[in-house]
């Protein structure tokens, strides 16, 4: 049975389960797998309640508290790099009564941030809630695990807006279970699903041609024994 198993086996059908194993693992190491399936928090709990590691959020960014670090790639070369070219953008938000979490938006909705972060501050100083909104939908996950530096962007901007090292403690201690925690979402749920649609089906073909295959071999091996 192991040797008709491993007869079985091709080249084309072990490349199908390798790259849709390869898609997975990706939606799996980024967060969004299989948390995008489970029930979605909108911002108003998380402002109310706060935030915790691999939450679903979905819905309208009701208020930005500023923005604090940038998303940046680059191609390195062995002496030299290329230019870096900014992805997205790192906000504040709010998380808890008084604390506070991130959020990545991407570079298309940067104007749309800023004109929220304007109108937040306003209402802070007294003046209209905020009518601008932009539409998110992700999970949160750990600083350190979305950006090398950003936590410590983070802390700093804490520090910054007035916060000593103990309140930023005692508020992360409260609102976001002890962990600097960033709401970062895949670039479309339509991406996420052609991904994750690809990554199911390369697998099934895969292990089909391998059933196949297996089934080819067991008929051949019986009519080999029969003669």
């Amino acid at each position: 049975m192991i040797t008709r198993l491993l007869r079985s086996l091709s080249t084309a059908s072990l490349a199908l389960i390798f790259i849709g194993g390869i898609i997975l693992a990706t939606l799996i190491q980024r967060g969004d797998f299989p948390n995008l399936f489970m029930p979605a928090h909108d911002f108003e709990d998380v402002i109310e309640n706060g935030l915790k590691n691999g939450e679903h959020v979905k819905g309208d960014i009701a208020y930005s508290l500023g923005g604090f670090a940038t998303k940046e790639s680059y191609t390195q070369y062995e002496n030299s790099r290329t230019a870096s070219k900014i992805n997205g953008y790192y906000y504040l938000i709010p998380a808890g009564e008084g604390g506070r979490a991130a959020i990545y938006v991407n570079k298309d909705n940067m104007d749309a941030m800023e004109q929220l972060t304007e109108e937040t501050y306003d209402y802070l100083m007294g003046g209209e809630k905020p009518v601008s909104t932009v539409h998110f939908e992700g999970v949160a996950v750990k600083m350190d695990k979305n950006l090398k530096g950003l936590e410590n962007s983070f802390r700093k901007e804490l520090l910054n807006s007035g916060y000593t090292e103990s309140e930023i403690k005692e508020m992360l201690d409260t609102y976001t279970g002890g962990e600097c925690l960033v709401l970062s979402g895949i670039a479309s749920m339509g991406t996420f699903y052609v991904m994750l649609s690809v990554s199911v089906v390369a697998i099934m073909i895969g292990v089909l041609l391998i059933v196949l295959k297996y089934k080819k071999e067991k008929k051949f091996d019986e009519q080999s024994a029969n003669r």
